[in-house]
């Protein structure tokens, strides 16, 4: 009984720390992502811009306007 008590608080253990430094990785990535500026964020910002949600209120130029802040030429 002890063995197995052992082992299964070892694998727990050991999961446990796979989970925290996949938590610290993706964190880490994240943190990149968000401080560096030679990231191209402006895929982002088009990919925004071409799935935001079609309303009968917005046209295209009003979308331009929310996303982009200006009207795109």
């Amino acid at each position: 009984m002890d063995k197995r008590l052992n082992r299964l608080f070892y694998n727990f253990g050991i999961a446990t720390l796979f989970f925290l430094l996949g938590t610290f990785y993706t964190y880490y990535k994240i943190d990149q992502r968000l401080w560096n500026e030679t990231t191209q964020k402006a895929w982002d910002i088009e990919a925004r811009a071409l799935n935001f949600a079609e309303k009968s209120c917005y046209n295209w130029q009003d979308i331009e306007l929310i996303i982009f802040g200006e009207i795109q030429e």
